[in-house]
């Protein structure tokens, strides 16, 4: 499909996100951002000396998932832990807040609530303080969640597993949710942090990024797109996916589908990244949201692809809203025709069959490949 079509196609599927409602599993956090001006270095230690202007706190990892499938205008249900603290109390009523449903929810007194404090002056982090306990949850908590999940998938057009290795998604967990979903028929994706990929073992699609790719095949360098096809392919054995979406930084994403004979890759978008902070779960939130309402897995890559662009020009968590994901539709869109122009194609117009967003391909080495 060209891009006129997908930019037809992408106004449609974001028009139907308020009907779709997807279950968001995973390690529940609090994001806090202390902003600030740099003037000095300080005297004790070689280190910069931040003059705080303002502080802001943000529901993070699988709570940010959530918020980003809510800013689209999806229906959301969240599952996960969180400690019985201040922090996990304001997660809650942000979460209760953006209308997002927290009866599968689960308090564990046992566990803080992982903060992540990130200190930015002049537009840069400077430094992360982390706050958490990786150890694994009690069975009690482990065993509360699967049942409050398990209730939750009744209501659903899909689930995502947001991974941050905080204890929350356990190897049984993650194989009854997949074993309930796929009865139910509907998609499961993943944003991985396990270099293991047999763990999430018969989901739908998953979602590393370049160097998550790397870990799980062992440390294998990706360096062409050729390597990158040949990656994704050994990622959908490993787990048993439908799917593998790679993203890749400033080269875009790459899509490989389980029985076709080429990779599809999207190029980015992003012109000037500030801050990557929370990408990952805008790509697997806007592709969710997507797949909920029926677009195919192509379609799907390249709104996620468009979404990660908006959310990088932002600093801090910022999560991507429809409204957003539109207006940089449009924008591509106009400075296709622009560009097109330039080359001598004439005056702008509606239809075209030109560039493609995104585009079936195997590398540049014009070698075979072969179908997964």
């Amino acid at each position: 499909m060209n891009d006129d079509g997908i930019l037809s196609r992408a106004a449609e599927v974001v028009g139907r996100f308020s009907s779709c409602r997807v279950l968001v599993v995973g390690d529940i956090m609090l994001d806090e951002y202390v902003f600030g001006t740099v003037r000095r270095i300080s005297p004790e230690a070689p280190v910069p000396v931040v003059a705080v202007t303002r502080e802001t706190k943000v529901p993070g990892g699988a709570a940010n998932v959530a918020f980003n499938l809510r800013g689209l205008g999806a229906g959301v249900e969240m599952a996960g832990l969180l400690g019985d603290d201040a922090g996990g109390r304001f997660v809650a009523r942000m979460l209760k807040g953006k209308r997002v449903g927290t009866e599968a929810v689960v308090v564990d007194a046992e566990r803080p609530t992982t903060v992540k404090t990130r200190v930015i002056a002049n537009s840069q982090q400077v430094v992360r303080v982390d706050r958490e306990r990786k150890a694994s949850p009690s069975r009690k908590a482990s065993d509360a969640l699967l049942r409050k999940v398990l209730a939750a998938l009744a209501g659903v057009d899909g689930v995502v597993f947001s991974d941050y290795l905080k204890g929350a998604l356990t190897e049984e967990l993650v194989r009854e949710v997949t074993a309930a979903a796929n009865r139910k028929g509907i998609f499961v994706a993943v944003d991985p942090k396990r270099s293991d990929f047999s763990f999430y073992r018969g989901c739908t699609v998953v979602t590393p990024n370049k160097g998550e790719a790397e870990a799980a095949l062992g440390g294998r360098e990706l360096a062409t797109d050729l390597d990158v096809w040949e990656a994704g392919k050994d990622l959908l054995r490993a787990g048993r996916s439908k799917a593998v979406l790679i993203t890749r930084g400033e080269e875009g994403m790459t899509l490989v589908e389980r029985g076709r004979g080429a990779c599809f890759h999207v190029p980015a978008f992003a012109r000037q990244v500030f801050d990557v902070t929370g990408a990952g779960d805008t790509v697997i939130g806007t592709l969710a949201a997507c797949l909920a309402v029926g677009a195919t897995m192509r379609e799907a890559a390249v709104l996620a692809n468009l979404a990660a662009s908006v959310v990088v020009g932002e600093v801090g968590t910022a999560p991507i809203t429809s409204e957003k994901l539109l207006r940089a539709v449009e924008q591509h869109n106009i400075e296709r025709e622009v560009r097109r122009v330039a080359a001598g194609g004439g005056a702008p117009h509606s239809r075209t069959n030109d560039t493609p967003w995104g585009t079936p391909a195997v590398g540049r080495t014009g070698g075979k490949v072969r179908p997964v």
